[in-house]
């Protein structure tokens, strides 16, 4: 930034945002939807409503015409704001809000996640592998009816949570923490029931790592079923017999349906990193693979 020139953190996460989610990724997702302006003169046309929408969630302490305030600078150099318009009302904003929806948002997502590492980016490979890693978290909600029926609480009775709660399951980039995929839910959604939607966007050149409340063979044979290699934490209670030891100490197991000799149907074969089966130095290069 030029000497003399400085900027708030309000503007630099603002600048980020309109950076990030391109005006064609918006408009795009507002024609999808079919929720284009009504009106050529409006102030809130479907457009400015998606970048207020994204502003709120920056500035979740802020009131809606306090975002807007923010918002209005940005908006300017995004070229959806006139300068003669004042800043629109709250009523005004909830509104605008119903009209464009939460699917346009959804396409927004999709639209911009994706992933950001370079081969240079610390953390973000192994070997050929781009590494991914999957997890879960809760989103406190506003206390409203809709949000209650929607997303339910934590707990209940005295032990239950102050605020409704969504629960989220998202695929992420190693090294830069850039969100790939995501899915939201009921707070009684389990995480596996989420992950099951996603595993289907693995690709080839990836490596999912995933903690133990992940793994289910229901799960492990969604995600090997699109050619990634897999690098999951298992539960202490699930069964790993020896099938073969390796020349360098770790060995190959079997989990599902099984024989002894890791051939059944259905049987998914796994190498500790580093692993590798005699006579086949290919292996060397599999975390985990399906037979």
């Amino acid at each position: 930034m030029s000497s003399g020139v400085t900027a708030s953190p309000d503007q630099v996460s603002l600048g980020v945002l309109v950076a990030a989610v391109d005006r064609d990724v918006i408009d795009a997702a507002i024609a999808a939807c079919g929720v284009g302006a009504k009106r050529s003169d409006g102030k809130l046309p479907p457009r400015v409503v998606a970048v207020l929408t994204m502003a709120m969630s920056l500035f979740p302490d802020d009131d809606y015409e306090e975002v807007a305030t923010k918002v209005t600078g940005s908006l300017s150099r995004f070229g959806c704001w006139d300068a003669s318009w004042s800043v629109p009302t709250a009523s005004g904003i909830t509104q605008a809000r119903k009209r464009l929806g939460p699917v346009v948002m959804e396409q927004v997502f999709e639209g911009v996640a994706q992933a950001v590492a370079t081969s240079d980016t610390r953390g973000a490979w192994l070997r050929r592998w781009r590494l991914l890693a999957i997890d879960g978290f809760e989103v406190d909600l506003p206390d409203t009816a809709g949000n209650v029926e929607e997303f339910g609480y934590a707990g209940s009775g005295k032990h239950r949570s102050a605020f409704p709660k969504a629960r989220v399951v998202a695929l992420a980039e190693c090294g830069t923490h850039a969100f790939l995929a995501a899915r939201v839910g009921a707070y009684a959604t389990g995480e596996q029931t989420l992950a099951q939607e996603l595993y289907p966007r693995l690709l080839a050149d990836e490596l999912l790592t995933a903690d133990r409340n992940f793994y289910s063979w229901d799960a492990w044979d969604s995600a090997s079923r699109t050619g990634a290699a897999l690098l999951w934490r298992a539960p202490a209670n699930l069964a790993l017999p020896v099938v073969r030891v390796l020349s360098d100490g770790s060995y190959l197991t079997g989990s599902g349906a099984c024989h002894a000799n890791c051939v059944g149907r259905g049987c998914t074969k796994i190498d500790r990193p580093g692993g590798r089966s005699e006579g086949t130095p290919s292996d060397a290069e599999h975390i985990a693979s399906s037979q």
